[in-house]
């Protein structure tokens, strides 16, 4: 292999890891988007909140006027007479020190002194006009009386204060100051709440990232050999039915003209590579996952059926002894079936509708712990074996009680079924070498429920599946299911 071709397939594997991880990040938008609102609202009403309780109005009272500072005394007639000029260098010279003098503490102390307080109640601003003898003094606090009497007391005390740096001045009052009747300040609680509600958006998509990264599922054929070393035997698109305004047929069975023909030609394609991979004498073969709803029903059920369908005899039994569901897949009754052979240990019924024999084992529930094991199962599956051409066994999820390995003991050939991108890898390996350690032949993966974008089959699919009722002891819990 040359050097493009080992560039080629390294930015293939690049680009279809960049592909599940956008996936992977779809489904943490579908799964917890909401956080993202939930988030942005909660987040945003809390600074709303807060900015109106932390607001507090305050009140600027302010004037402006021209300062001249006094010329030197001349004698006219015997009288001193004072003059108040202002030039360009005493401009400079007042624009600097005006803004300090508000600052010092003996103005800040005479206006304290006058208006009784310890400490300057408002700050004071001032602003100058560059080159000129125009000034505008700003006092600002939360009261607009206050407000108002601090600038007065400041403009009464400030020629005292500042004759020391400049000499005596004299102030002439452009604006008058007024008591202010609106806040100077606002509350800006809109730019906050909309900063809070971004941080809460962040964060949701905070979380939906870990999520996507923390997701290790089983998500293409890929996967199954490489994080699971089985060989993906079979790949089975995801079903879904148009709606219809009165009732149709919905069982996913190759037999219903309402399912797609895609999902008859994986299932035909699996049955090809199942008889190929069997061994001659290798019979009985059972179907497993690791969780309830990966849909190992339906893949079994449609399987015996396509098997059927290629001239062989086949025997479906529903191993599922504590949550039975071949039988509502297929749409019969087995309390009402009638059974041509029967025994201790089981009755078979021909199904004439699907050209299949259809196996249920007796059990008594009342003992159910007692009764279950390898060696009954056996016993069950080597009286039968030599009358049918191949046995299908639709077992419990062996990632969840140990039924499924019973069986495992008892039979032939197993493959596994693995809905794509639902349960975490570490799970699915658990159940899968509890299922090799009973050293079974496990023939391979079926990876189930693929969408169409990772099927090829470009065609628009639902998940199925079916709910389980397990729990401790025997006893299946009703829901309602959909096969």
């Amino acid at each position: 292999m040359n050097q493009t071709d080992n560039k080629n397939r390294t930015t293939t594997k690049k680009n279809e890891g960049i592909e599940i991880r956008v996936h992977d990040i779809e489904k943490g938008v579908r799964r917890f988007g909401w956080l993202c609102v939930v988030f942005a609202l909660v987040f945003g009403a809390v600074a709303f909140i807060y900015e109106q309780v932390r607001f507090t109005p305050r009140y600027t009272a302010e004037a402006t006027f021209t300062v001249s500072t006094q010329n030197k005394s001349t004698l006219i007639g015997g009288a001193s007479v004072y003059s108040f000029y202002y030039d360009a260098a005493t401009a400079n010279q007042l624009t600097e020190t005006f803004p300090l003098i508000l600052e010092s503490n003996l103005l800040q102390d005479a206006v304290c002194e006058e208006l009784g307080f310890n400490s300057m109640p408002a700050s004071l601003s001032a602003n100058t006009v560059e080159g000129s003898n125009m000034f505008t003094i700003k006092a600002t606090s939360k009261d607009p009386k206050l407000s108002y009497d601090v600038l007065n007391a400041v403009m009464k005390n400030y020629p005292d204060v500042a004759k020391y740096a400049v000499g005596n001045m004299q102030f002439e009052m452009i604006s008058a100051p007024t008591i202010p009747s609106t806040p100077s300040n606002s509350n800006d609680y809109i730019s906050s709440v909309g900063m809070a509600a971004v941080i809460g958006v962040v964060l949701g998509f905070c979380i939906i990232a870990l999520y996507a990264y923390s997701r290790n599922t089983i998500k293409d054929k890929k996967d199954v050999k490489e994080k699971l070393n089985i060989e993906a035997i079979g790949i089975i698109p995801n079903v879904s039915f148009k709606k219809h305004t009165k009732e149709i047929n919905r069982a996913i069975l190759c037999t219903n003209e309402k399912v797609d023909r895609t999902f008859y030609e994986s299932i035909r394609v699996l049955r090809n590579v199942l008889k190929n991979s069997l061994k001659p004498n290798e019979k009985v073969v059972i179907g497993t996952s690791t969780a309830p709803s990966e849909g190992k029903t339906t893949v079994i059920t449609n399987l015996a059926l396509t098997m059927a369908e290629s001239g062989k005899k086949v025997l479906l039994v529903d191993g599922d002894l504590r949550n039975p569901s071949v039988a509502e897949l297929l749409g019969i009754d087995s309390n009402n079936l009638d059974y041509k052979i029967e025994t201790s240990k089981y009755k078979i019924a021909y199904l004439n509708e699907y050209g299949i024999y259809f196996m249920v084992i007796k059990i008594d529930k009342g003992n159910f712990f007692k009764n279950i094991n390898s060696a009954y199962i056996k016993e069950v599956f080597d009286s039968v074996r030599n009358q049918f051409d191949i046995v299908f066994v639709d077992t419990p999820p062996c990632g969840l009680v140990s039924d499924a390995l019973f069986f495992a003991q008892a039979a032939d050939a197993a493959f596994y079924v693995v809905l794509q991108d639902i349960v975490q890898t570490t799970k699915i390996q658990s159940g899968l070498n509890n299922l090799l350690a009973t050293d079974i032949n496990v023939i391979g993966g079926v990876l189930n429920g693929v969408e169409s974008a990772h099927s090829g089959y470009g065609y628009g699919y639902k998940r199925y599946g079916y709910g389980y009722g397990y729990g401790y002891g025997y006893g299946k819990k009703k829901h309602r299911r959909k096969i």
